[in-house]
């Protein structure tokens, strides 16, 4: 199954839009999510990659977007990756 890794962080506009979509997508297309904060102590390698570019969205492990996000596009994108529907 495909993964999708979101990246946030608290107070980010942004990040509440991309994670709508996720959200919408995740009811129609299976595959799994993990919303990682940036800010949690645990994180710091991911807070130094990302702390002016969030949200970033990794599938299977590879980044394919930053910033804004494309419903139309991430639907493609998982539907042609590796494991995908």
């Amino acid at each position: 199954m495909n993964k999708v890794t979101f990246f946030t962080k608290d107070c980010c506009p942004l990040c509440e839009s991309a994670w709508f979509v996720v959200e919408r997508l995740r009811g129609r297309l299976p595959f799994d999510v993990e919303k990682i904060d940036i800010t949690d102590p645990g994180n710091r390698r991911w807070y130094a990659m990302y702390c002016n570019d969030i949200p970033v969205i990794h599938l299977n492990g590879r980044e394919v977007f930053r910033h804004r996000v494309s419903e139309r596009r991430l639907r493609e994108l998982i539907e042609s990756a590796e494991g995908g529907a």
